[in-house]
């Protein structure tokens, strides 16, 4: 449903560029308003759609949020660099005819960061978009987000600065993705968003690479009845936070202590002032929240392999035990009861962007990887090409390609 309403948005977008582009952000992002009919969108100086966010000005922020934000990123940045050690060797050699050969990781030329922002200012997705980026070397970093969004908080525009973000699009949803492609002309797109976003993903993955499906966030959590389950309740909780459309899950083999996270979840709602994420919370969890109740753990955890999901939390002495069976399929594995969910969005130090919708099957969490493409040579001697290319020819023969054959029959006279 969502490829649906997105198609004819995206293909615009694609076929036309910024023309087409500030139109949907006219309709999308810029024309919400409030119930007193006044336009939701703090003032912004900028006419432009694409801006360098190092040019911005920026009023004094709050000490505890760059303390924060910059003990994310040396966190973030230290898991990556990790991960590029064990990617970056890549391999040469000559082999016995002398034909040699080269594969080395070279980073992308661009990247554009997808940073959602329709509800809130998600500091946490642009690190995690922008940082292993920049630690594989990518030259040129593009980040879209909701005009909303960059208008209402200066610690975005000063989170971009920070991180060295190259341009600014000033648009959110389907023609924002649409327009990293379009307007930026990026050879990747990664990061979170809504259904929307990933249906927009899907469409483009033709023209540009994509990093995974990351829809509406998901967390399932297995827990043993010995787990805390106020902890169990307000992790569920934190995740409902997300997305009307989040899927949060407990797999537990204890009855009572099903019935007592039930309760502890009624209790902290109650807790929260915040309106708008209550009726978040409330709706996530009437469409996609469950308890599920097994008559072992054992089988729990094997349910939790099968439906892959975003985040898989282990709770519970008894559930721990079973923790590596679930980490082929799980997006993110976070073990025990001091490892929320919620402190792999921020400053773990492992990538936060995953897959949904039970794509852990096949994906895998953004890494440094993703920025990086593996190039690829291949030197032929003379005397190999006459050895090689004379059986090279009778394949070609065989698929009935005369080019081919005639063309490998020249480097073996």
């Amino acid at each position: 449903a969502a490829l649906k309403q997105v198609l004819p948005v995206v293909e615009d977008v694609l076929r036309r560029g910024e023309p087409a582009l500030r139109k949907y952000v006219k309709r999308f992002d810029l024309d919400s308003r409030s119930s007193s009919g006044q336009s939701e969108l703090p003032s912004y100086p900028s006419k432009k759609i694409l801006i360098d966010p190092r040019r911005e000005k920026l009023p004094r922020l709050d000490a505890s949020f760059v303390r924060a934000f910059r003990l994310a990123r040396r966190r973030i940045e230290a898991y990556h660099r990790k991960q590029l050690a064990s990617a970056s060797s890549g391999f040469s050699f000559t082999d016995s005819l002398g034909v040699s050969f080269v594969e080395k990781p070279v980073p992308l030329g661009s990247v554009g960061v997808y940073v959602p922002g329709g509800r809130a200012f998600y500091p946490s997705s642009l690190l995690m978009g922008v940082v292993p980026a920049r630690v594989a070397g990518v030259p040129r970093v593009a980040v879209a987000t909701p005009p909303r969004a960059w208008a209402s908080s200066p610690e975005l525009r000063w989170a971009a600065r920070e991180l060295g973000v190259d341009e600014v699009l000033l648009a959110g949803g389907a023609h924002g993705i649409a327009g990293l492609v379009s307007v930026c002309g990026v050879a990747k797109i990664v990061g979170p968003g809504n259904r929307f976003v990933a249906a927009a993903k899907h469409i483009v993955s033709g023209l540009v690479a994509v990093d995974m499906p990351a829809g509406p966030s998901e967390v399932l959590i297995v827990a043993s009845g010995e787990a805390d389950p106020s902890l169990v309740a307000a992790d569920l909780l934190a995740q409902a936070e997300h997305d009307p459309d989040a899927t949060c899950l407990l797999l537990t083999d204890s009855r009572r202590f099903a019935a007592a996270v039930q309760g502890e979840v009624a209790l902290q709602i109650g807790t929260f002032e915040d309106n708008v994420s209550l009726k978040v919370i409330r709706a996530a969890l009437r469409s996609r929240g469950r308890i599920f109740l097994f008559e072992e753990i054992s089988r729990a955890v094997s349910a939790g392999s099968q439906i892959a999901a975003e985040h898989v939390q282990v709770m519970g002495r008894r559930a721990e035990c079973f923790a590596p069976s679930l980490l082929p399929t799980a997006g993110a594995l976070f073990i025990g009861s001091s490892t929320p969910t919620a402190l792999g969005d921020y400053l773990a130090g492992p990538n936060h962007v995953l897959p949904t919708g039970g794509a852990a099957r096949s994906f895998s969490g953004l890494s440094v990887r993703d920025y990086l493409r593996w190039g690829r040579s291949v030197k032929v001697t003379e005397n190999a090409a006459r050895s090689l290319a004379p059986p090279a020819a009778v394949l070609a023969r065989f698929e009935g390609l005369a080019a081919h054959a005639a063309a490998l029959d020249r480097r073996a006279p």
